[in-house]
């Protein structure tokens, strides 16, 4: 995924999928639409929190519940250092790493 800023049409953030693919998938995207996800990811977790607090404690579901809204916390968290963060150009290097001794 690739924020985009429609002010800075040469600069850009580019996300590594998890995913071992040999070609990366990039997808523009305007901080607007990163807005409107991040909305939607809180309904999201604010209704699974309001169904897990209904939840039998222990349940199955619960704990499904918990990992679920974690998992959005986290993405939630990523989005929004996306959207304060300052588009940057990536630059991929043949080597990553130093060498080692």
């Amino acid at each position: 995924m690739r924020l985009a800023d429609p002010t800075l049409e040469q600069s850009s953030v580019a996300l590594s999928s998890s995913s071992p693919s040999p070609e990366a998938r990039e997808t523009d995207v305007t901080p607007e639409d990163v807005r409107t996800m991040t909305q939607y990811l809180r309904k999201a977790r604010d209704r699974a929190i309001d169904i897990r607090d209904r939840s039998p404690a222990g349940s199955y579901l619960e704990t499904v519940l918990t990992r679920t809204i974690d998992s959005l916390t986290l993405e939630l968290s990523q989005l929004d250092y996306l959207l304060t963060s300052r588009p940057a150009n990536v630059v991929m290097h043949a080597r990553r790493m130093r060498p080692a001794i």
